[in-house]
């Protein structure tokens, strides 16, 4: 019995070599299969004074104390008597902002449910509804944030575009009384519009990138040449 003679160093260097030129070429695939980052496509985030948001969806929410007696303003309000609100300040002050009209802003994303009154819709107010869903721009912004609106049939119909990966749904502002749990339904933290506007969304155009042509070229050359040689080493072994 002849016992196998180690392999040289030469050649256990010379096969790391090539499993660490194959590792980095795959790394390499999988980066050009993805959009560029934000810094090379000038991707930024919305001014808020701009949007008129009254605070930045990932600042931390310290709600307003203490909480005011019936009858009394609450803080925050605008000339009309109605303040703007995030999702943010809604979930984490419920007790404080519970039955009082609001302003709120949102991208309809997921589908229009309509009822017989009228029609559930989710507004999300994260700033993916202002520079669009992550796969096109790896712009890293956080989780995403909204709200349950229930909205009226003339709202709804005129509602375009609905948020997806391929689509910036249309964005409606609109203005009614925010509920920390409904009567009707027993849902939690929604609010019930009265009147709205809509701003149309669009279809999202992701050109395919020349990166990805490359790789699809390489990947199926990778692919003939192991099949050529599994098939070249079956008629050796059967030789």
């Amino acid at each position: 019995m002849n016992p196998r003679r180690p392999a040289s160093r030469r050649k256990v260097l010379l096969w790391a070599a090539f499993a660490g030129l194959v590792i980095a070429g795959i790394v390499a695939g999988a980066e050009a299969l993805r959009y560029p980052h934000p810094t090379d496509t000038a991707v930024t985030a919305p001014d808020p004074q701009e949007t008129e948001v009254a605070t930045d969806i990932r600042d931390p929410v310290e709600c307003p104390e203490p909480l005011p007696r019936e009858g009394q303003e609450r803080e925050g309000g605008t000339p009309g008597g109605i303040s703007r609100r995030t999702s943010n300040e809604l979930y984490d002050c419920p007790e404080f902002y519970d039955e009082q009209r609001i302003r709120y802003r949102g991208e309809v994303v997921g589908a229009v449910l309509r009822r017989d009154e009228g029609a559930w819709v989710h507004l999300n107010d994260d700033l993916y509804a202002d520079v669009g869903p992550l796969p096109a721009h790896r712009d890293f912004r956080g989780g995403n944030a909204g709200l349950g609106v229930f909205i009226p049939h003339e709202l709804a119909d005129e509602i375009e575009f609905v948020g997806g990966p391929q689509t910036r749904g249309d964005i409606l502002e609109v203005t009614g009384v925010f509920h920390r749990v409904d009567e009707s339904t027993g849902e939690v933290a929604i609010l019930r519009a009265t009147d709205g506007s809509r701003t149309p969304g669009q279809p999202l155009e992701r050109p395919t990138l020349p990166a990805r042509r490359a790789v699809a070229v390489v990947m199926a050359l990778v692919m003939v040449a192991v099949i050529v040689a599994e098939r070249r080493h079956k008629r050796r072994a059967a030789a």
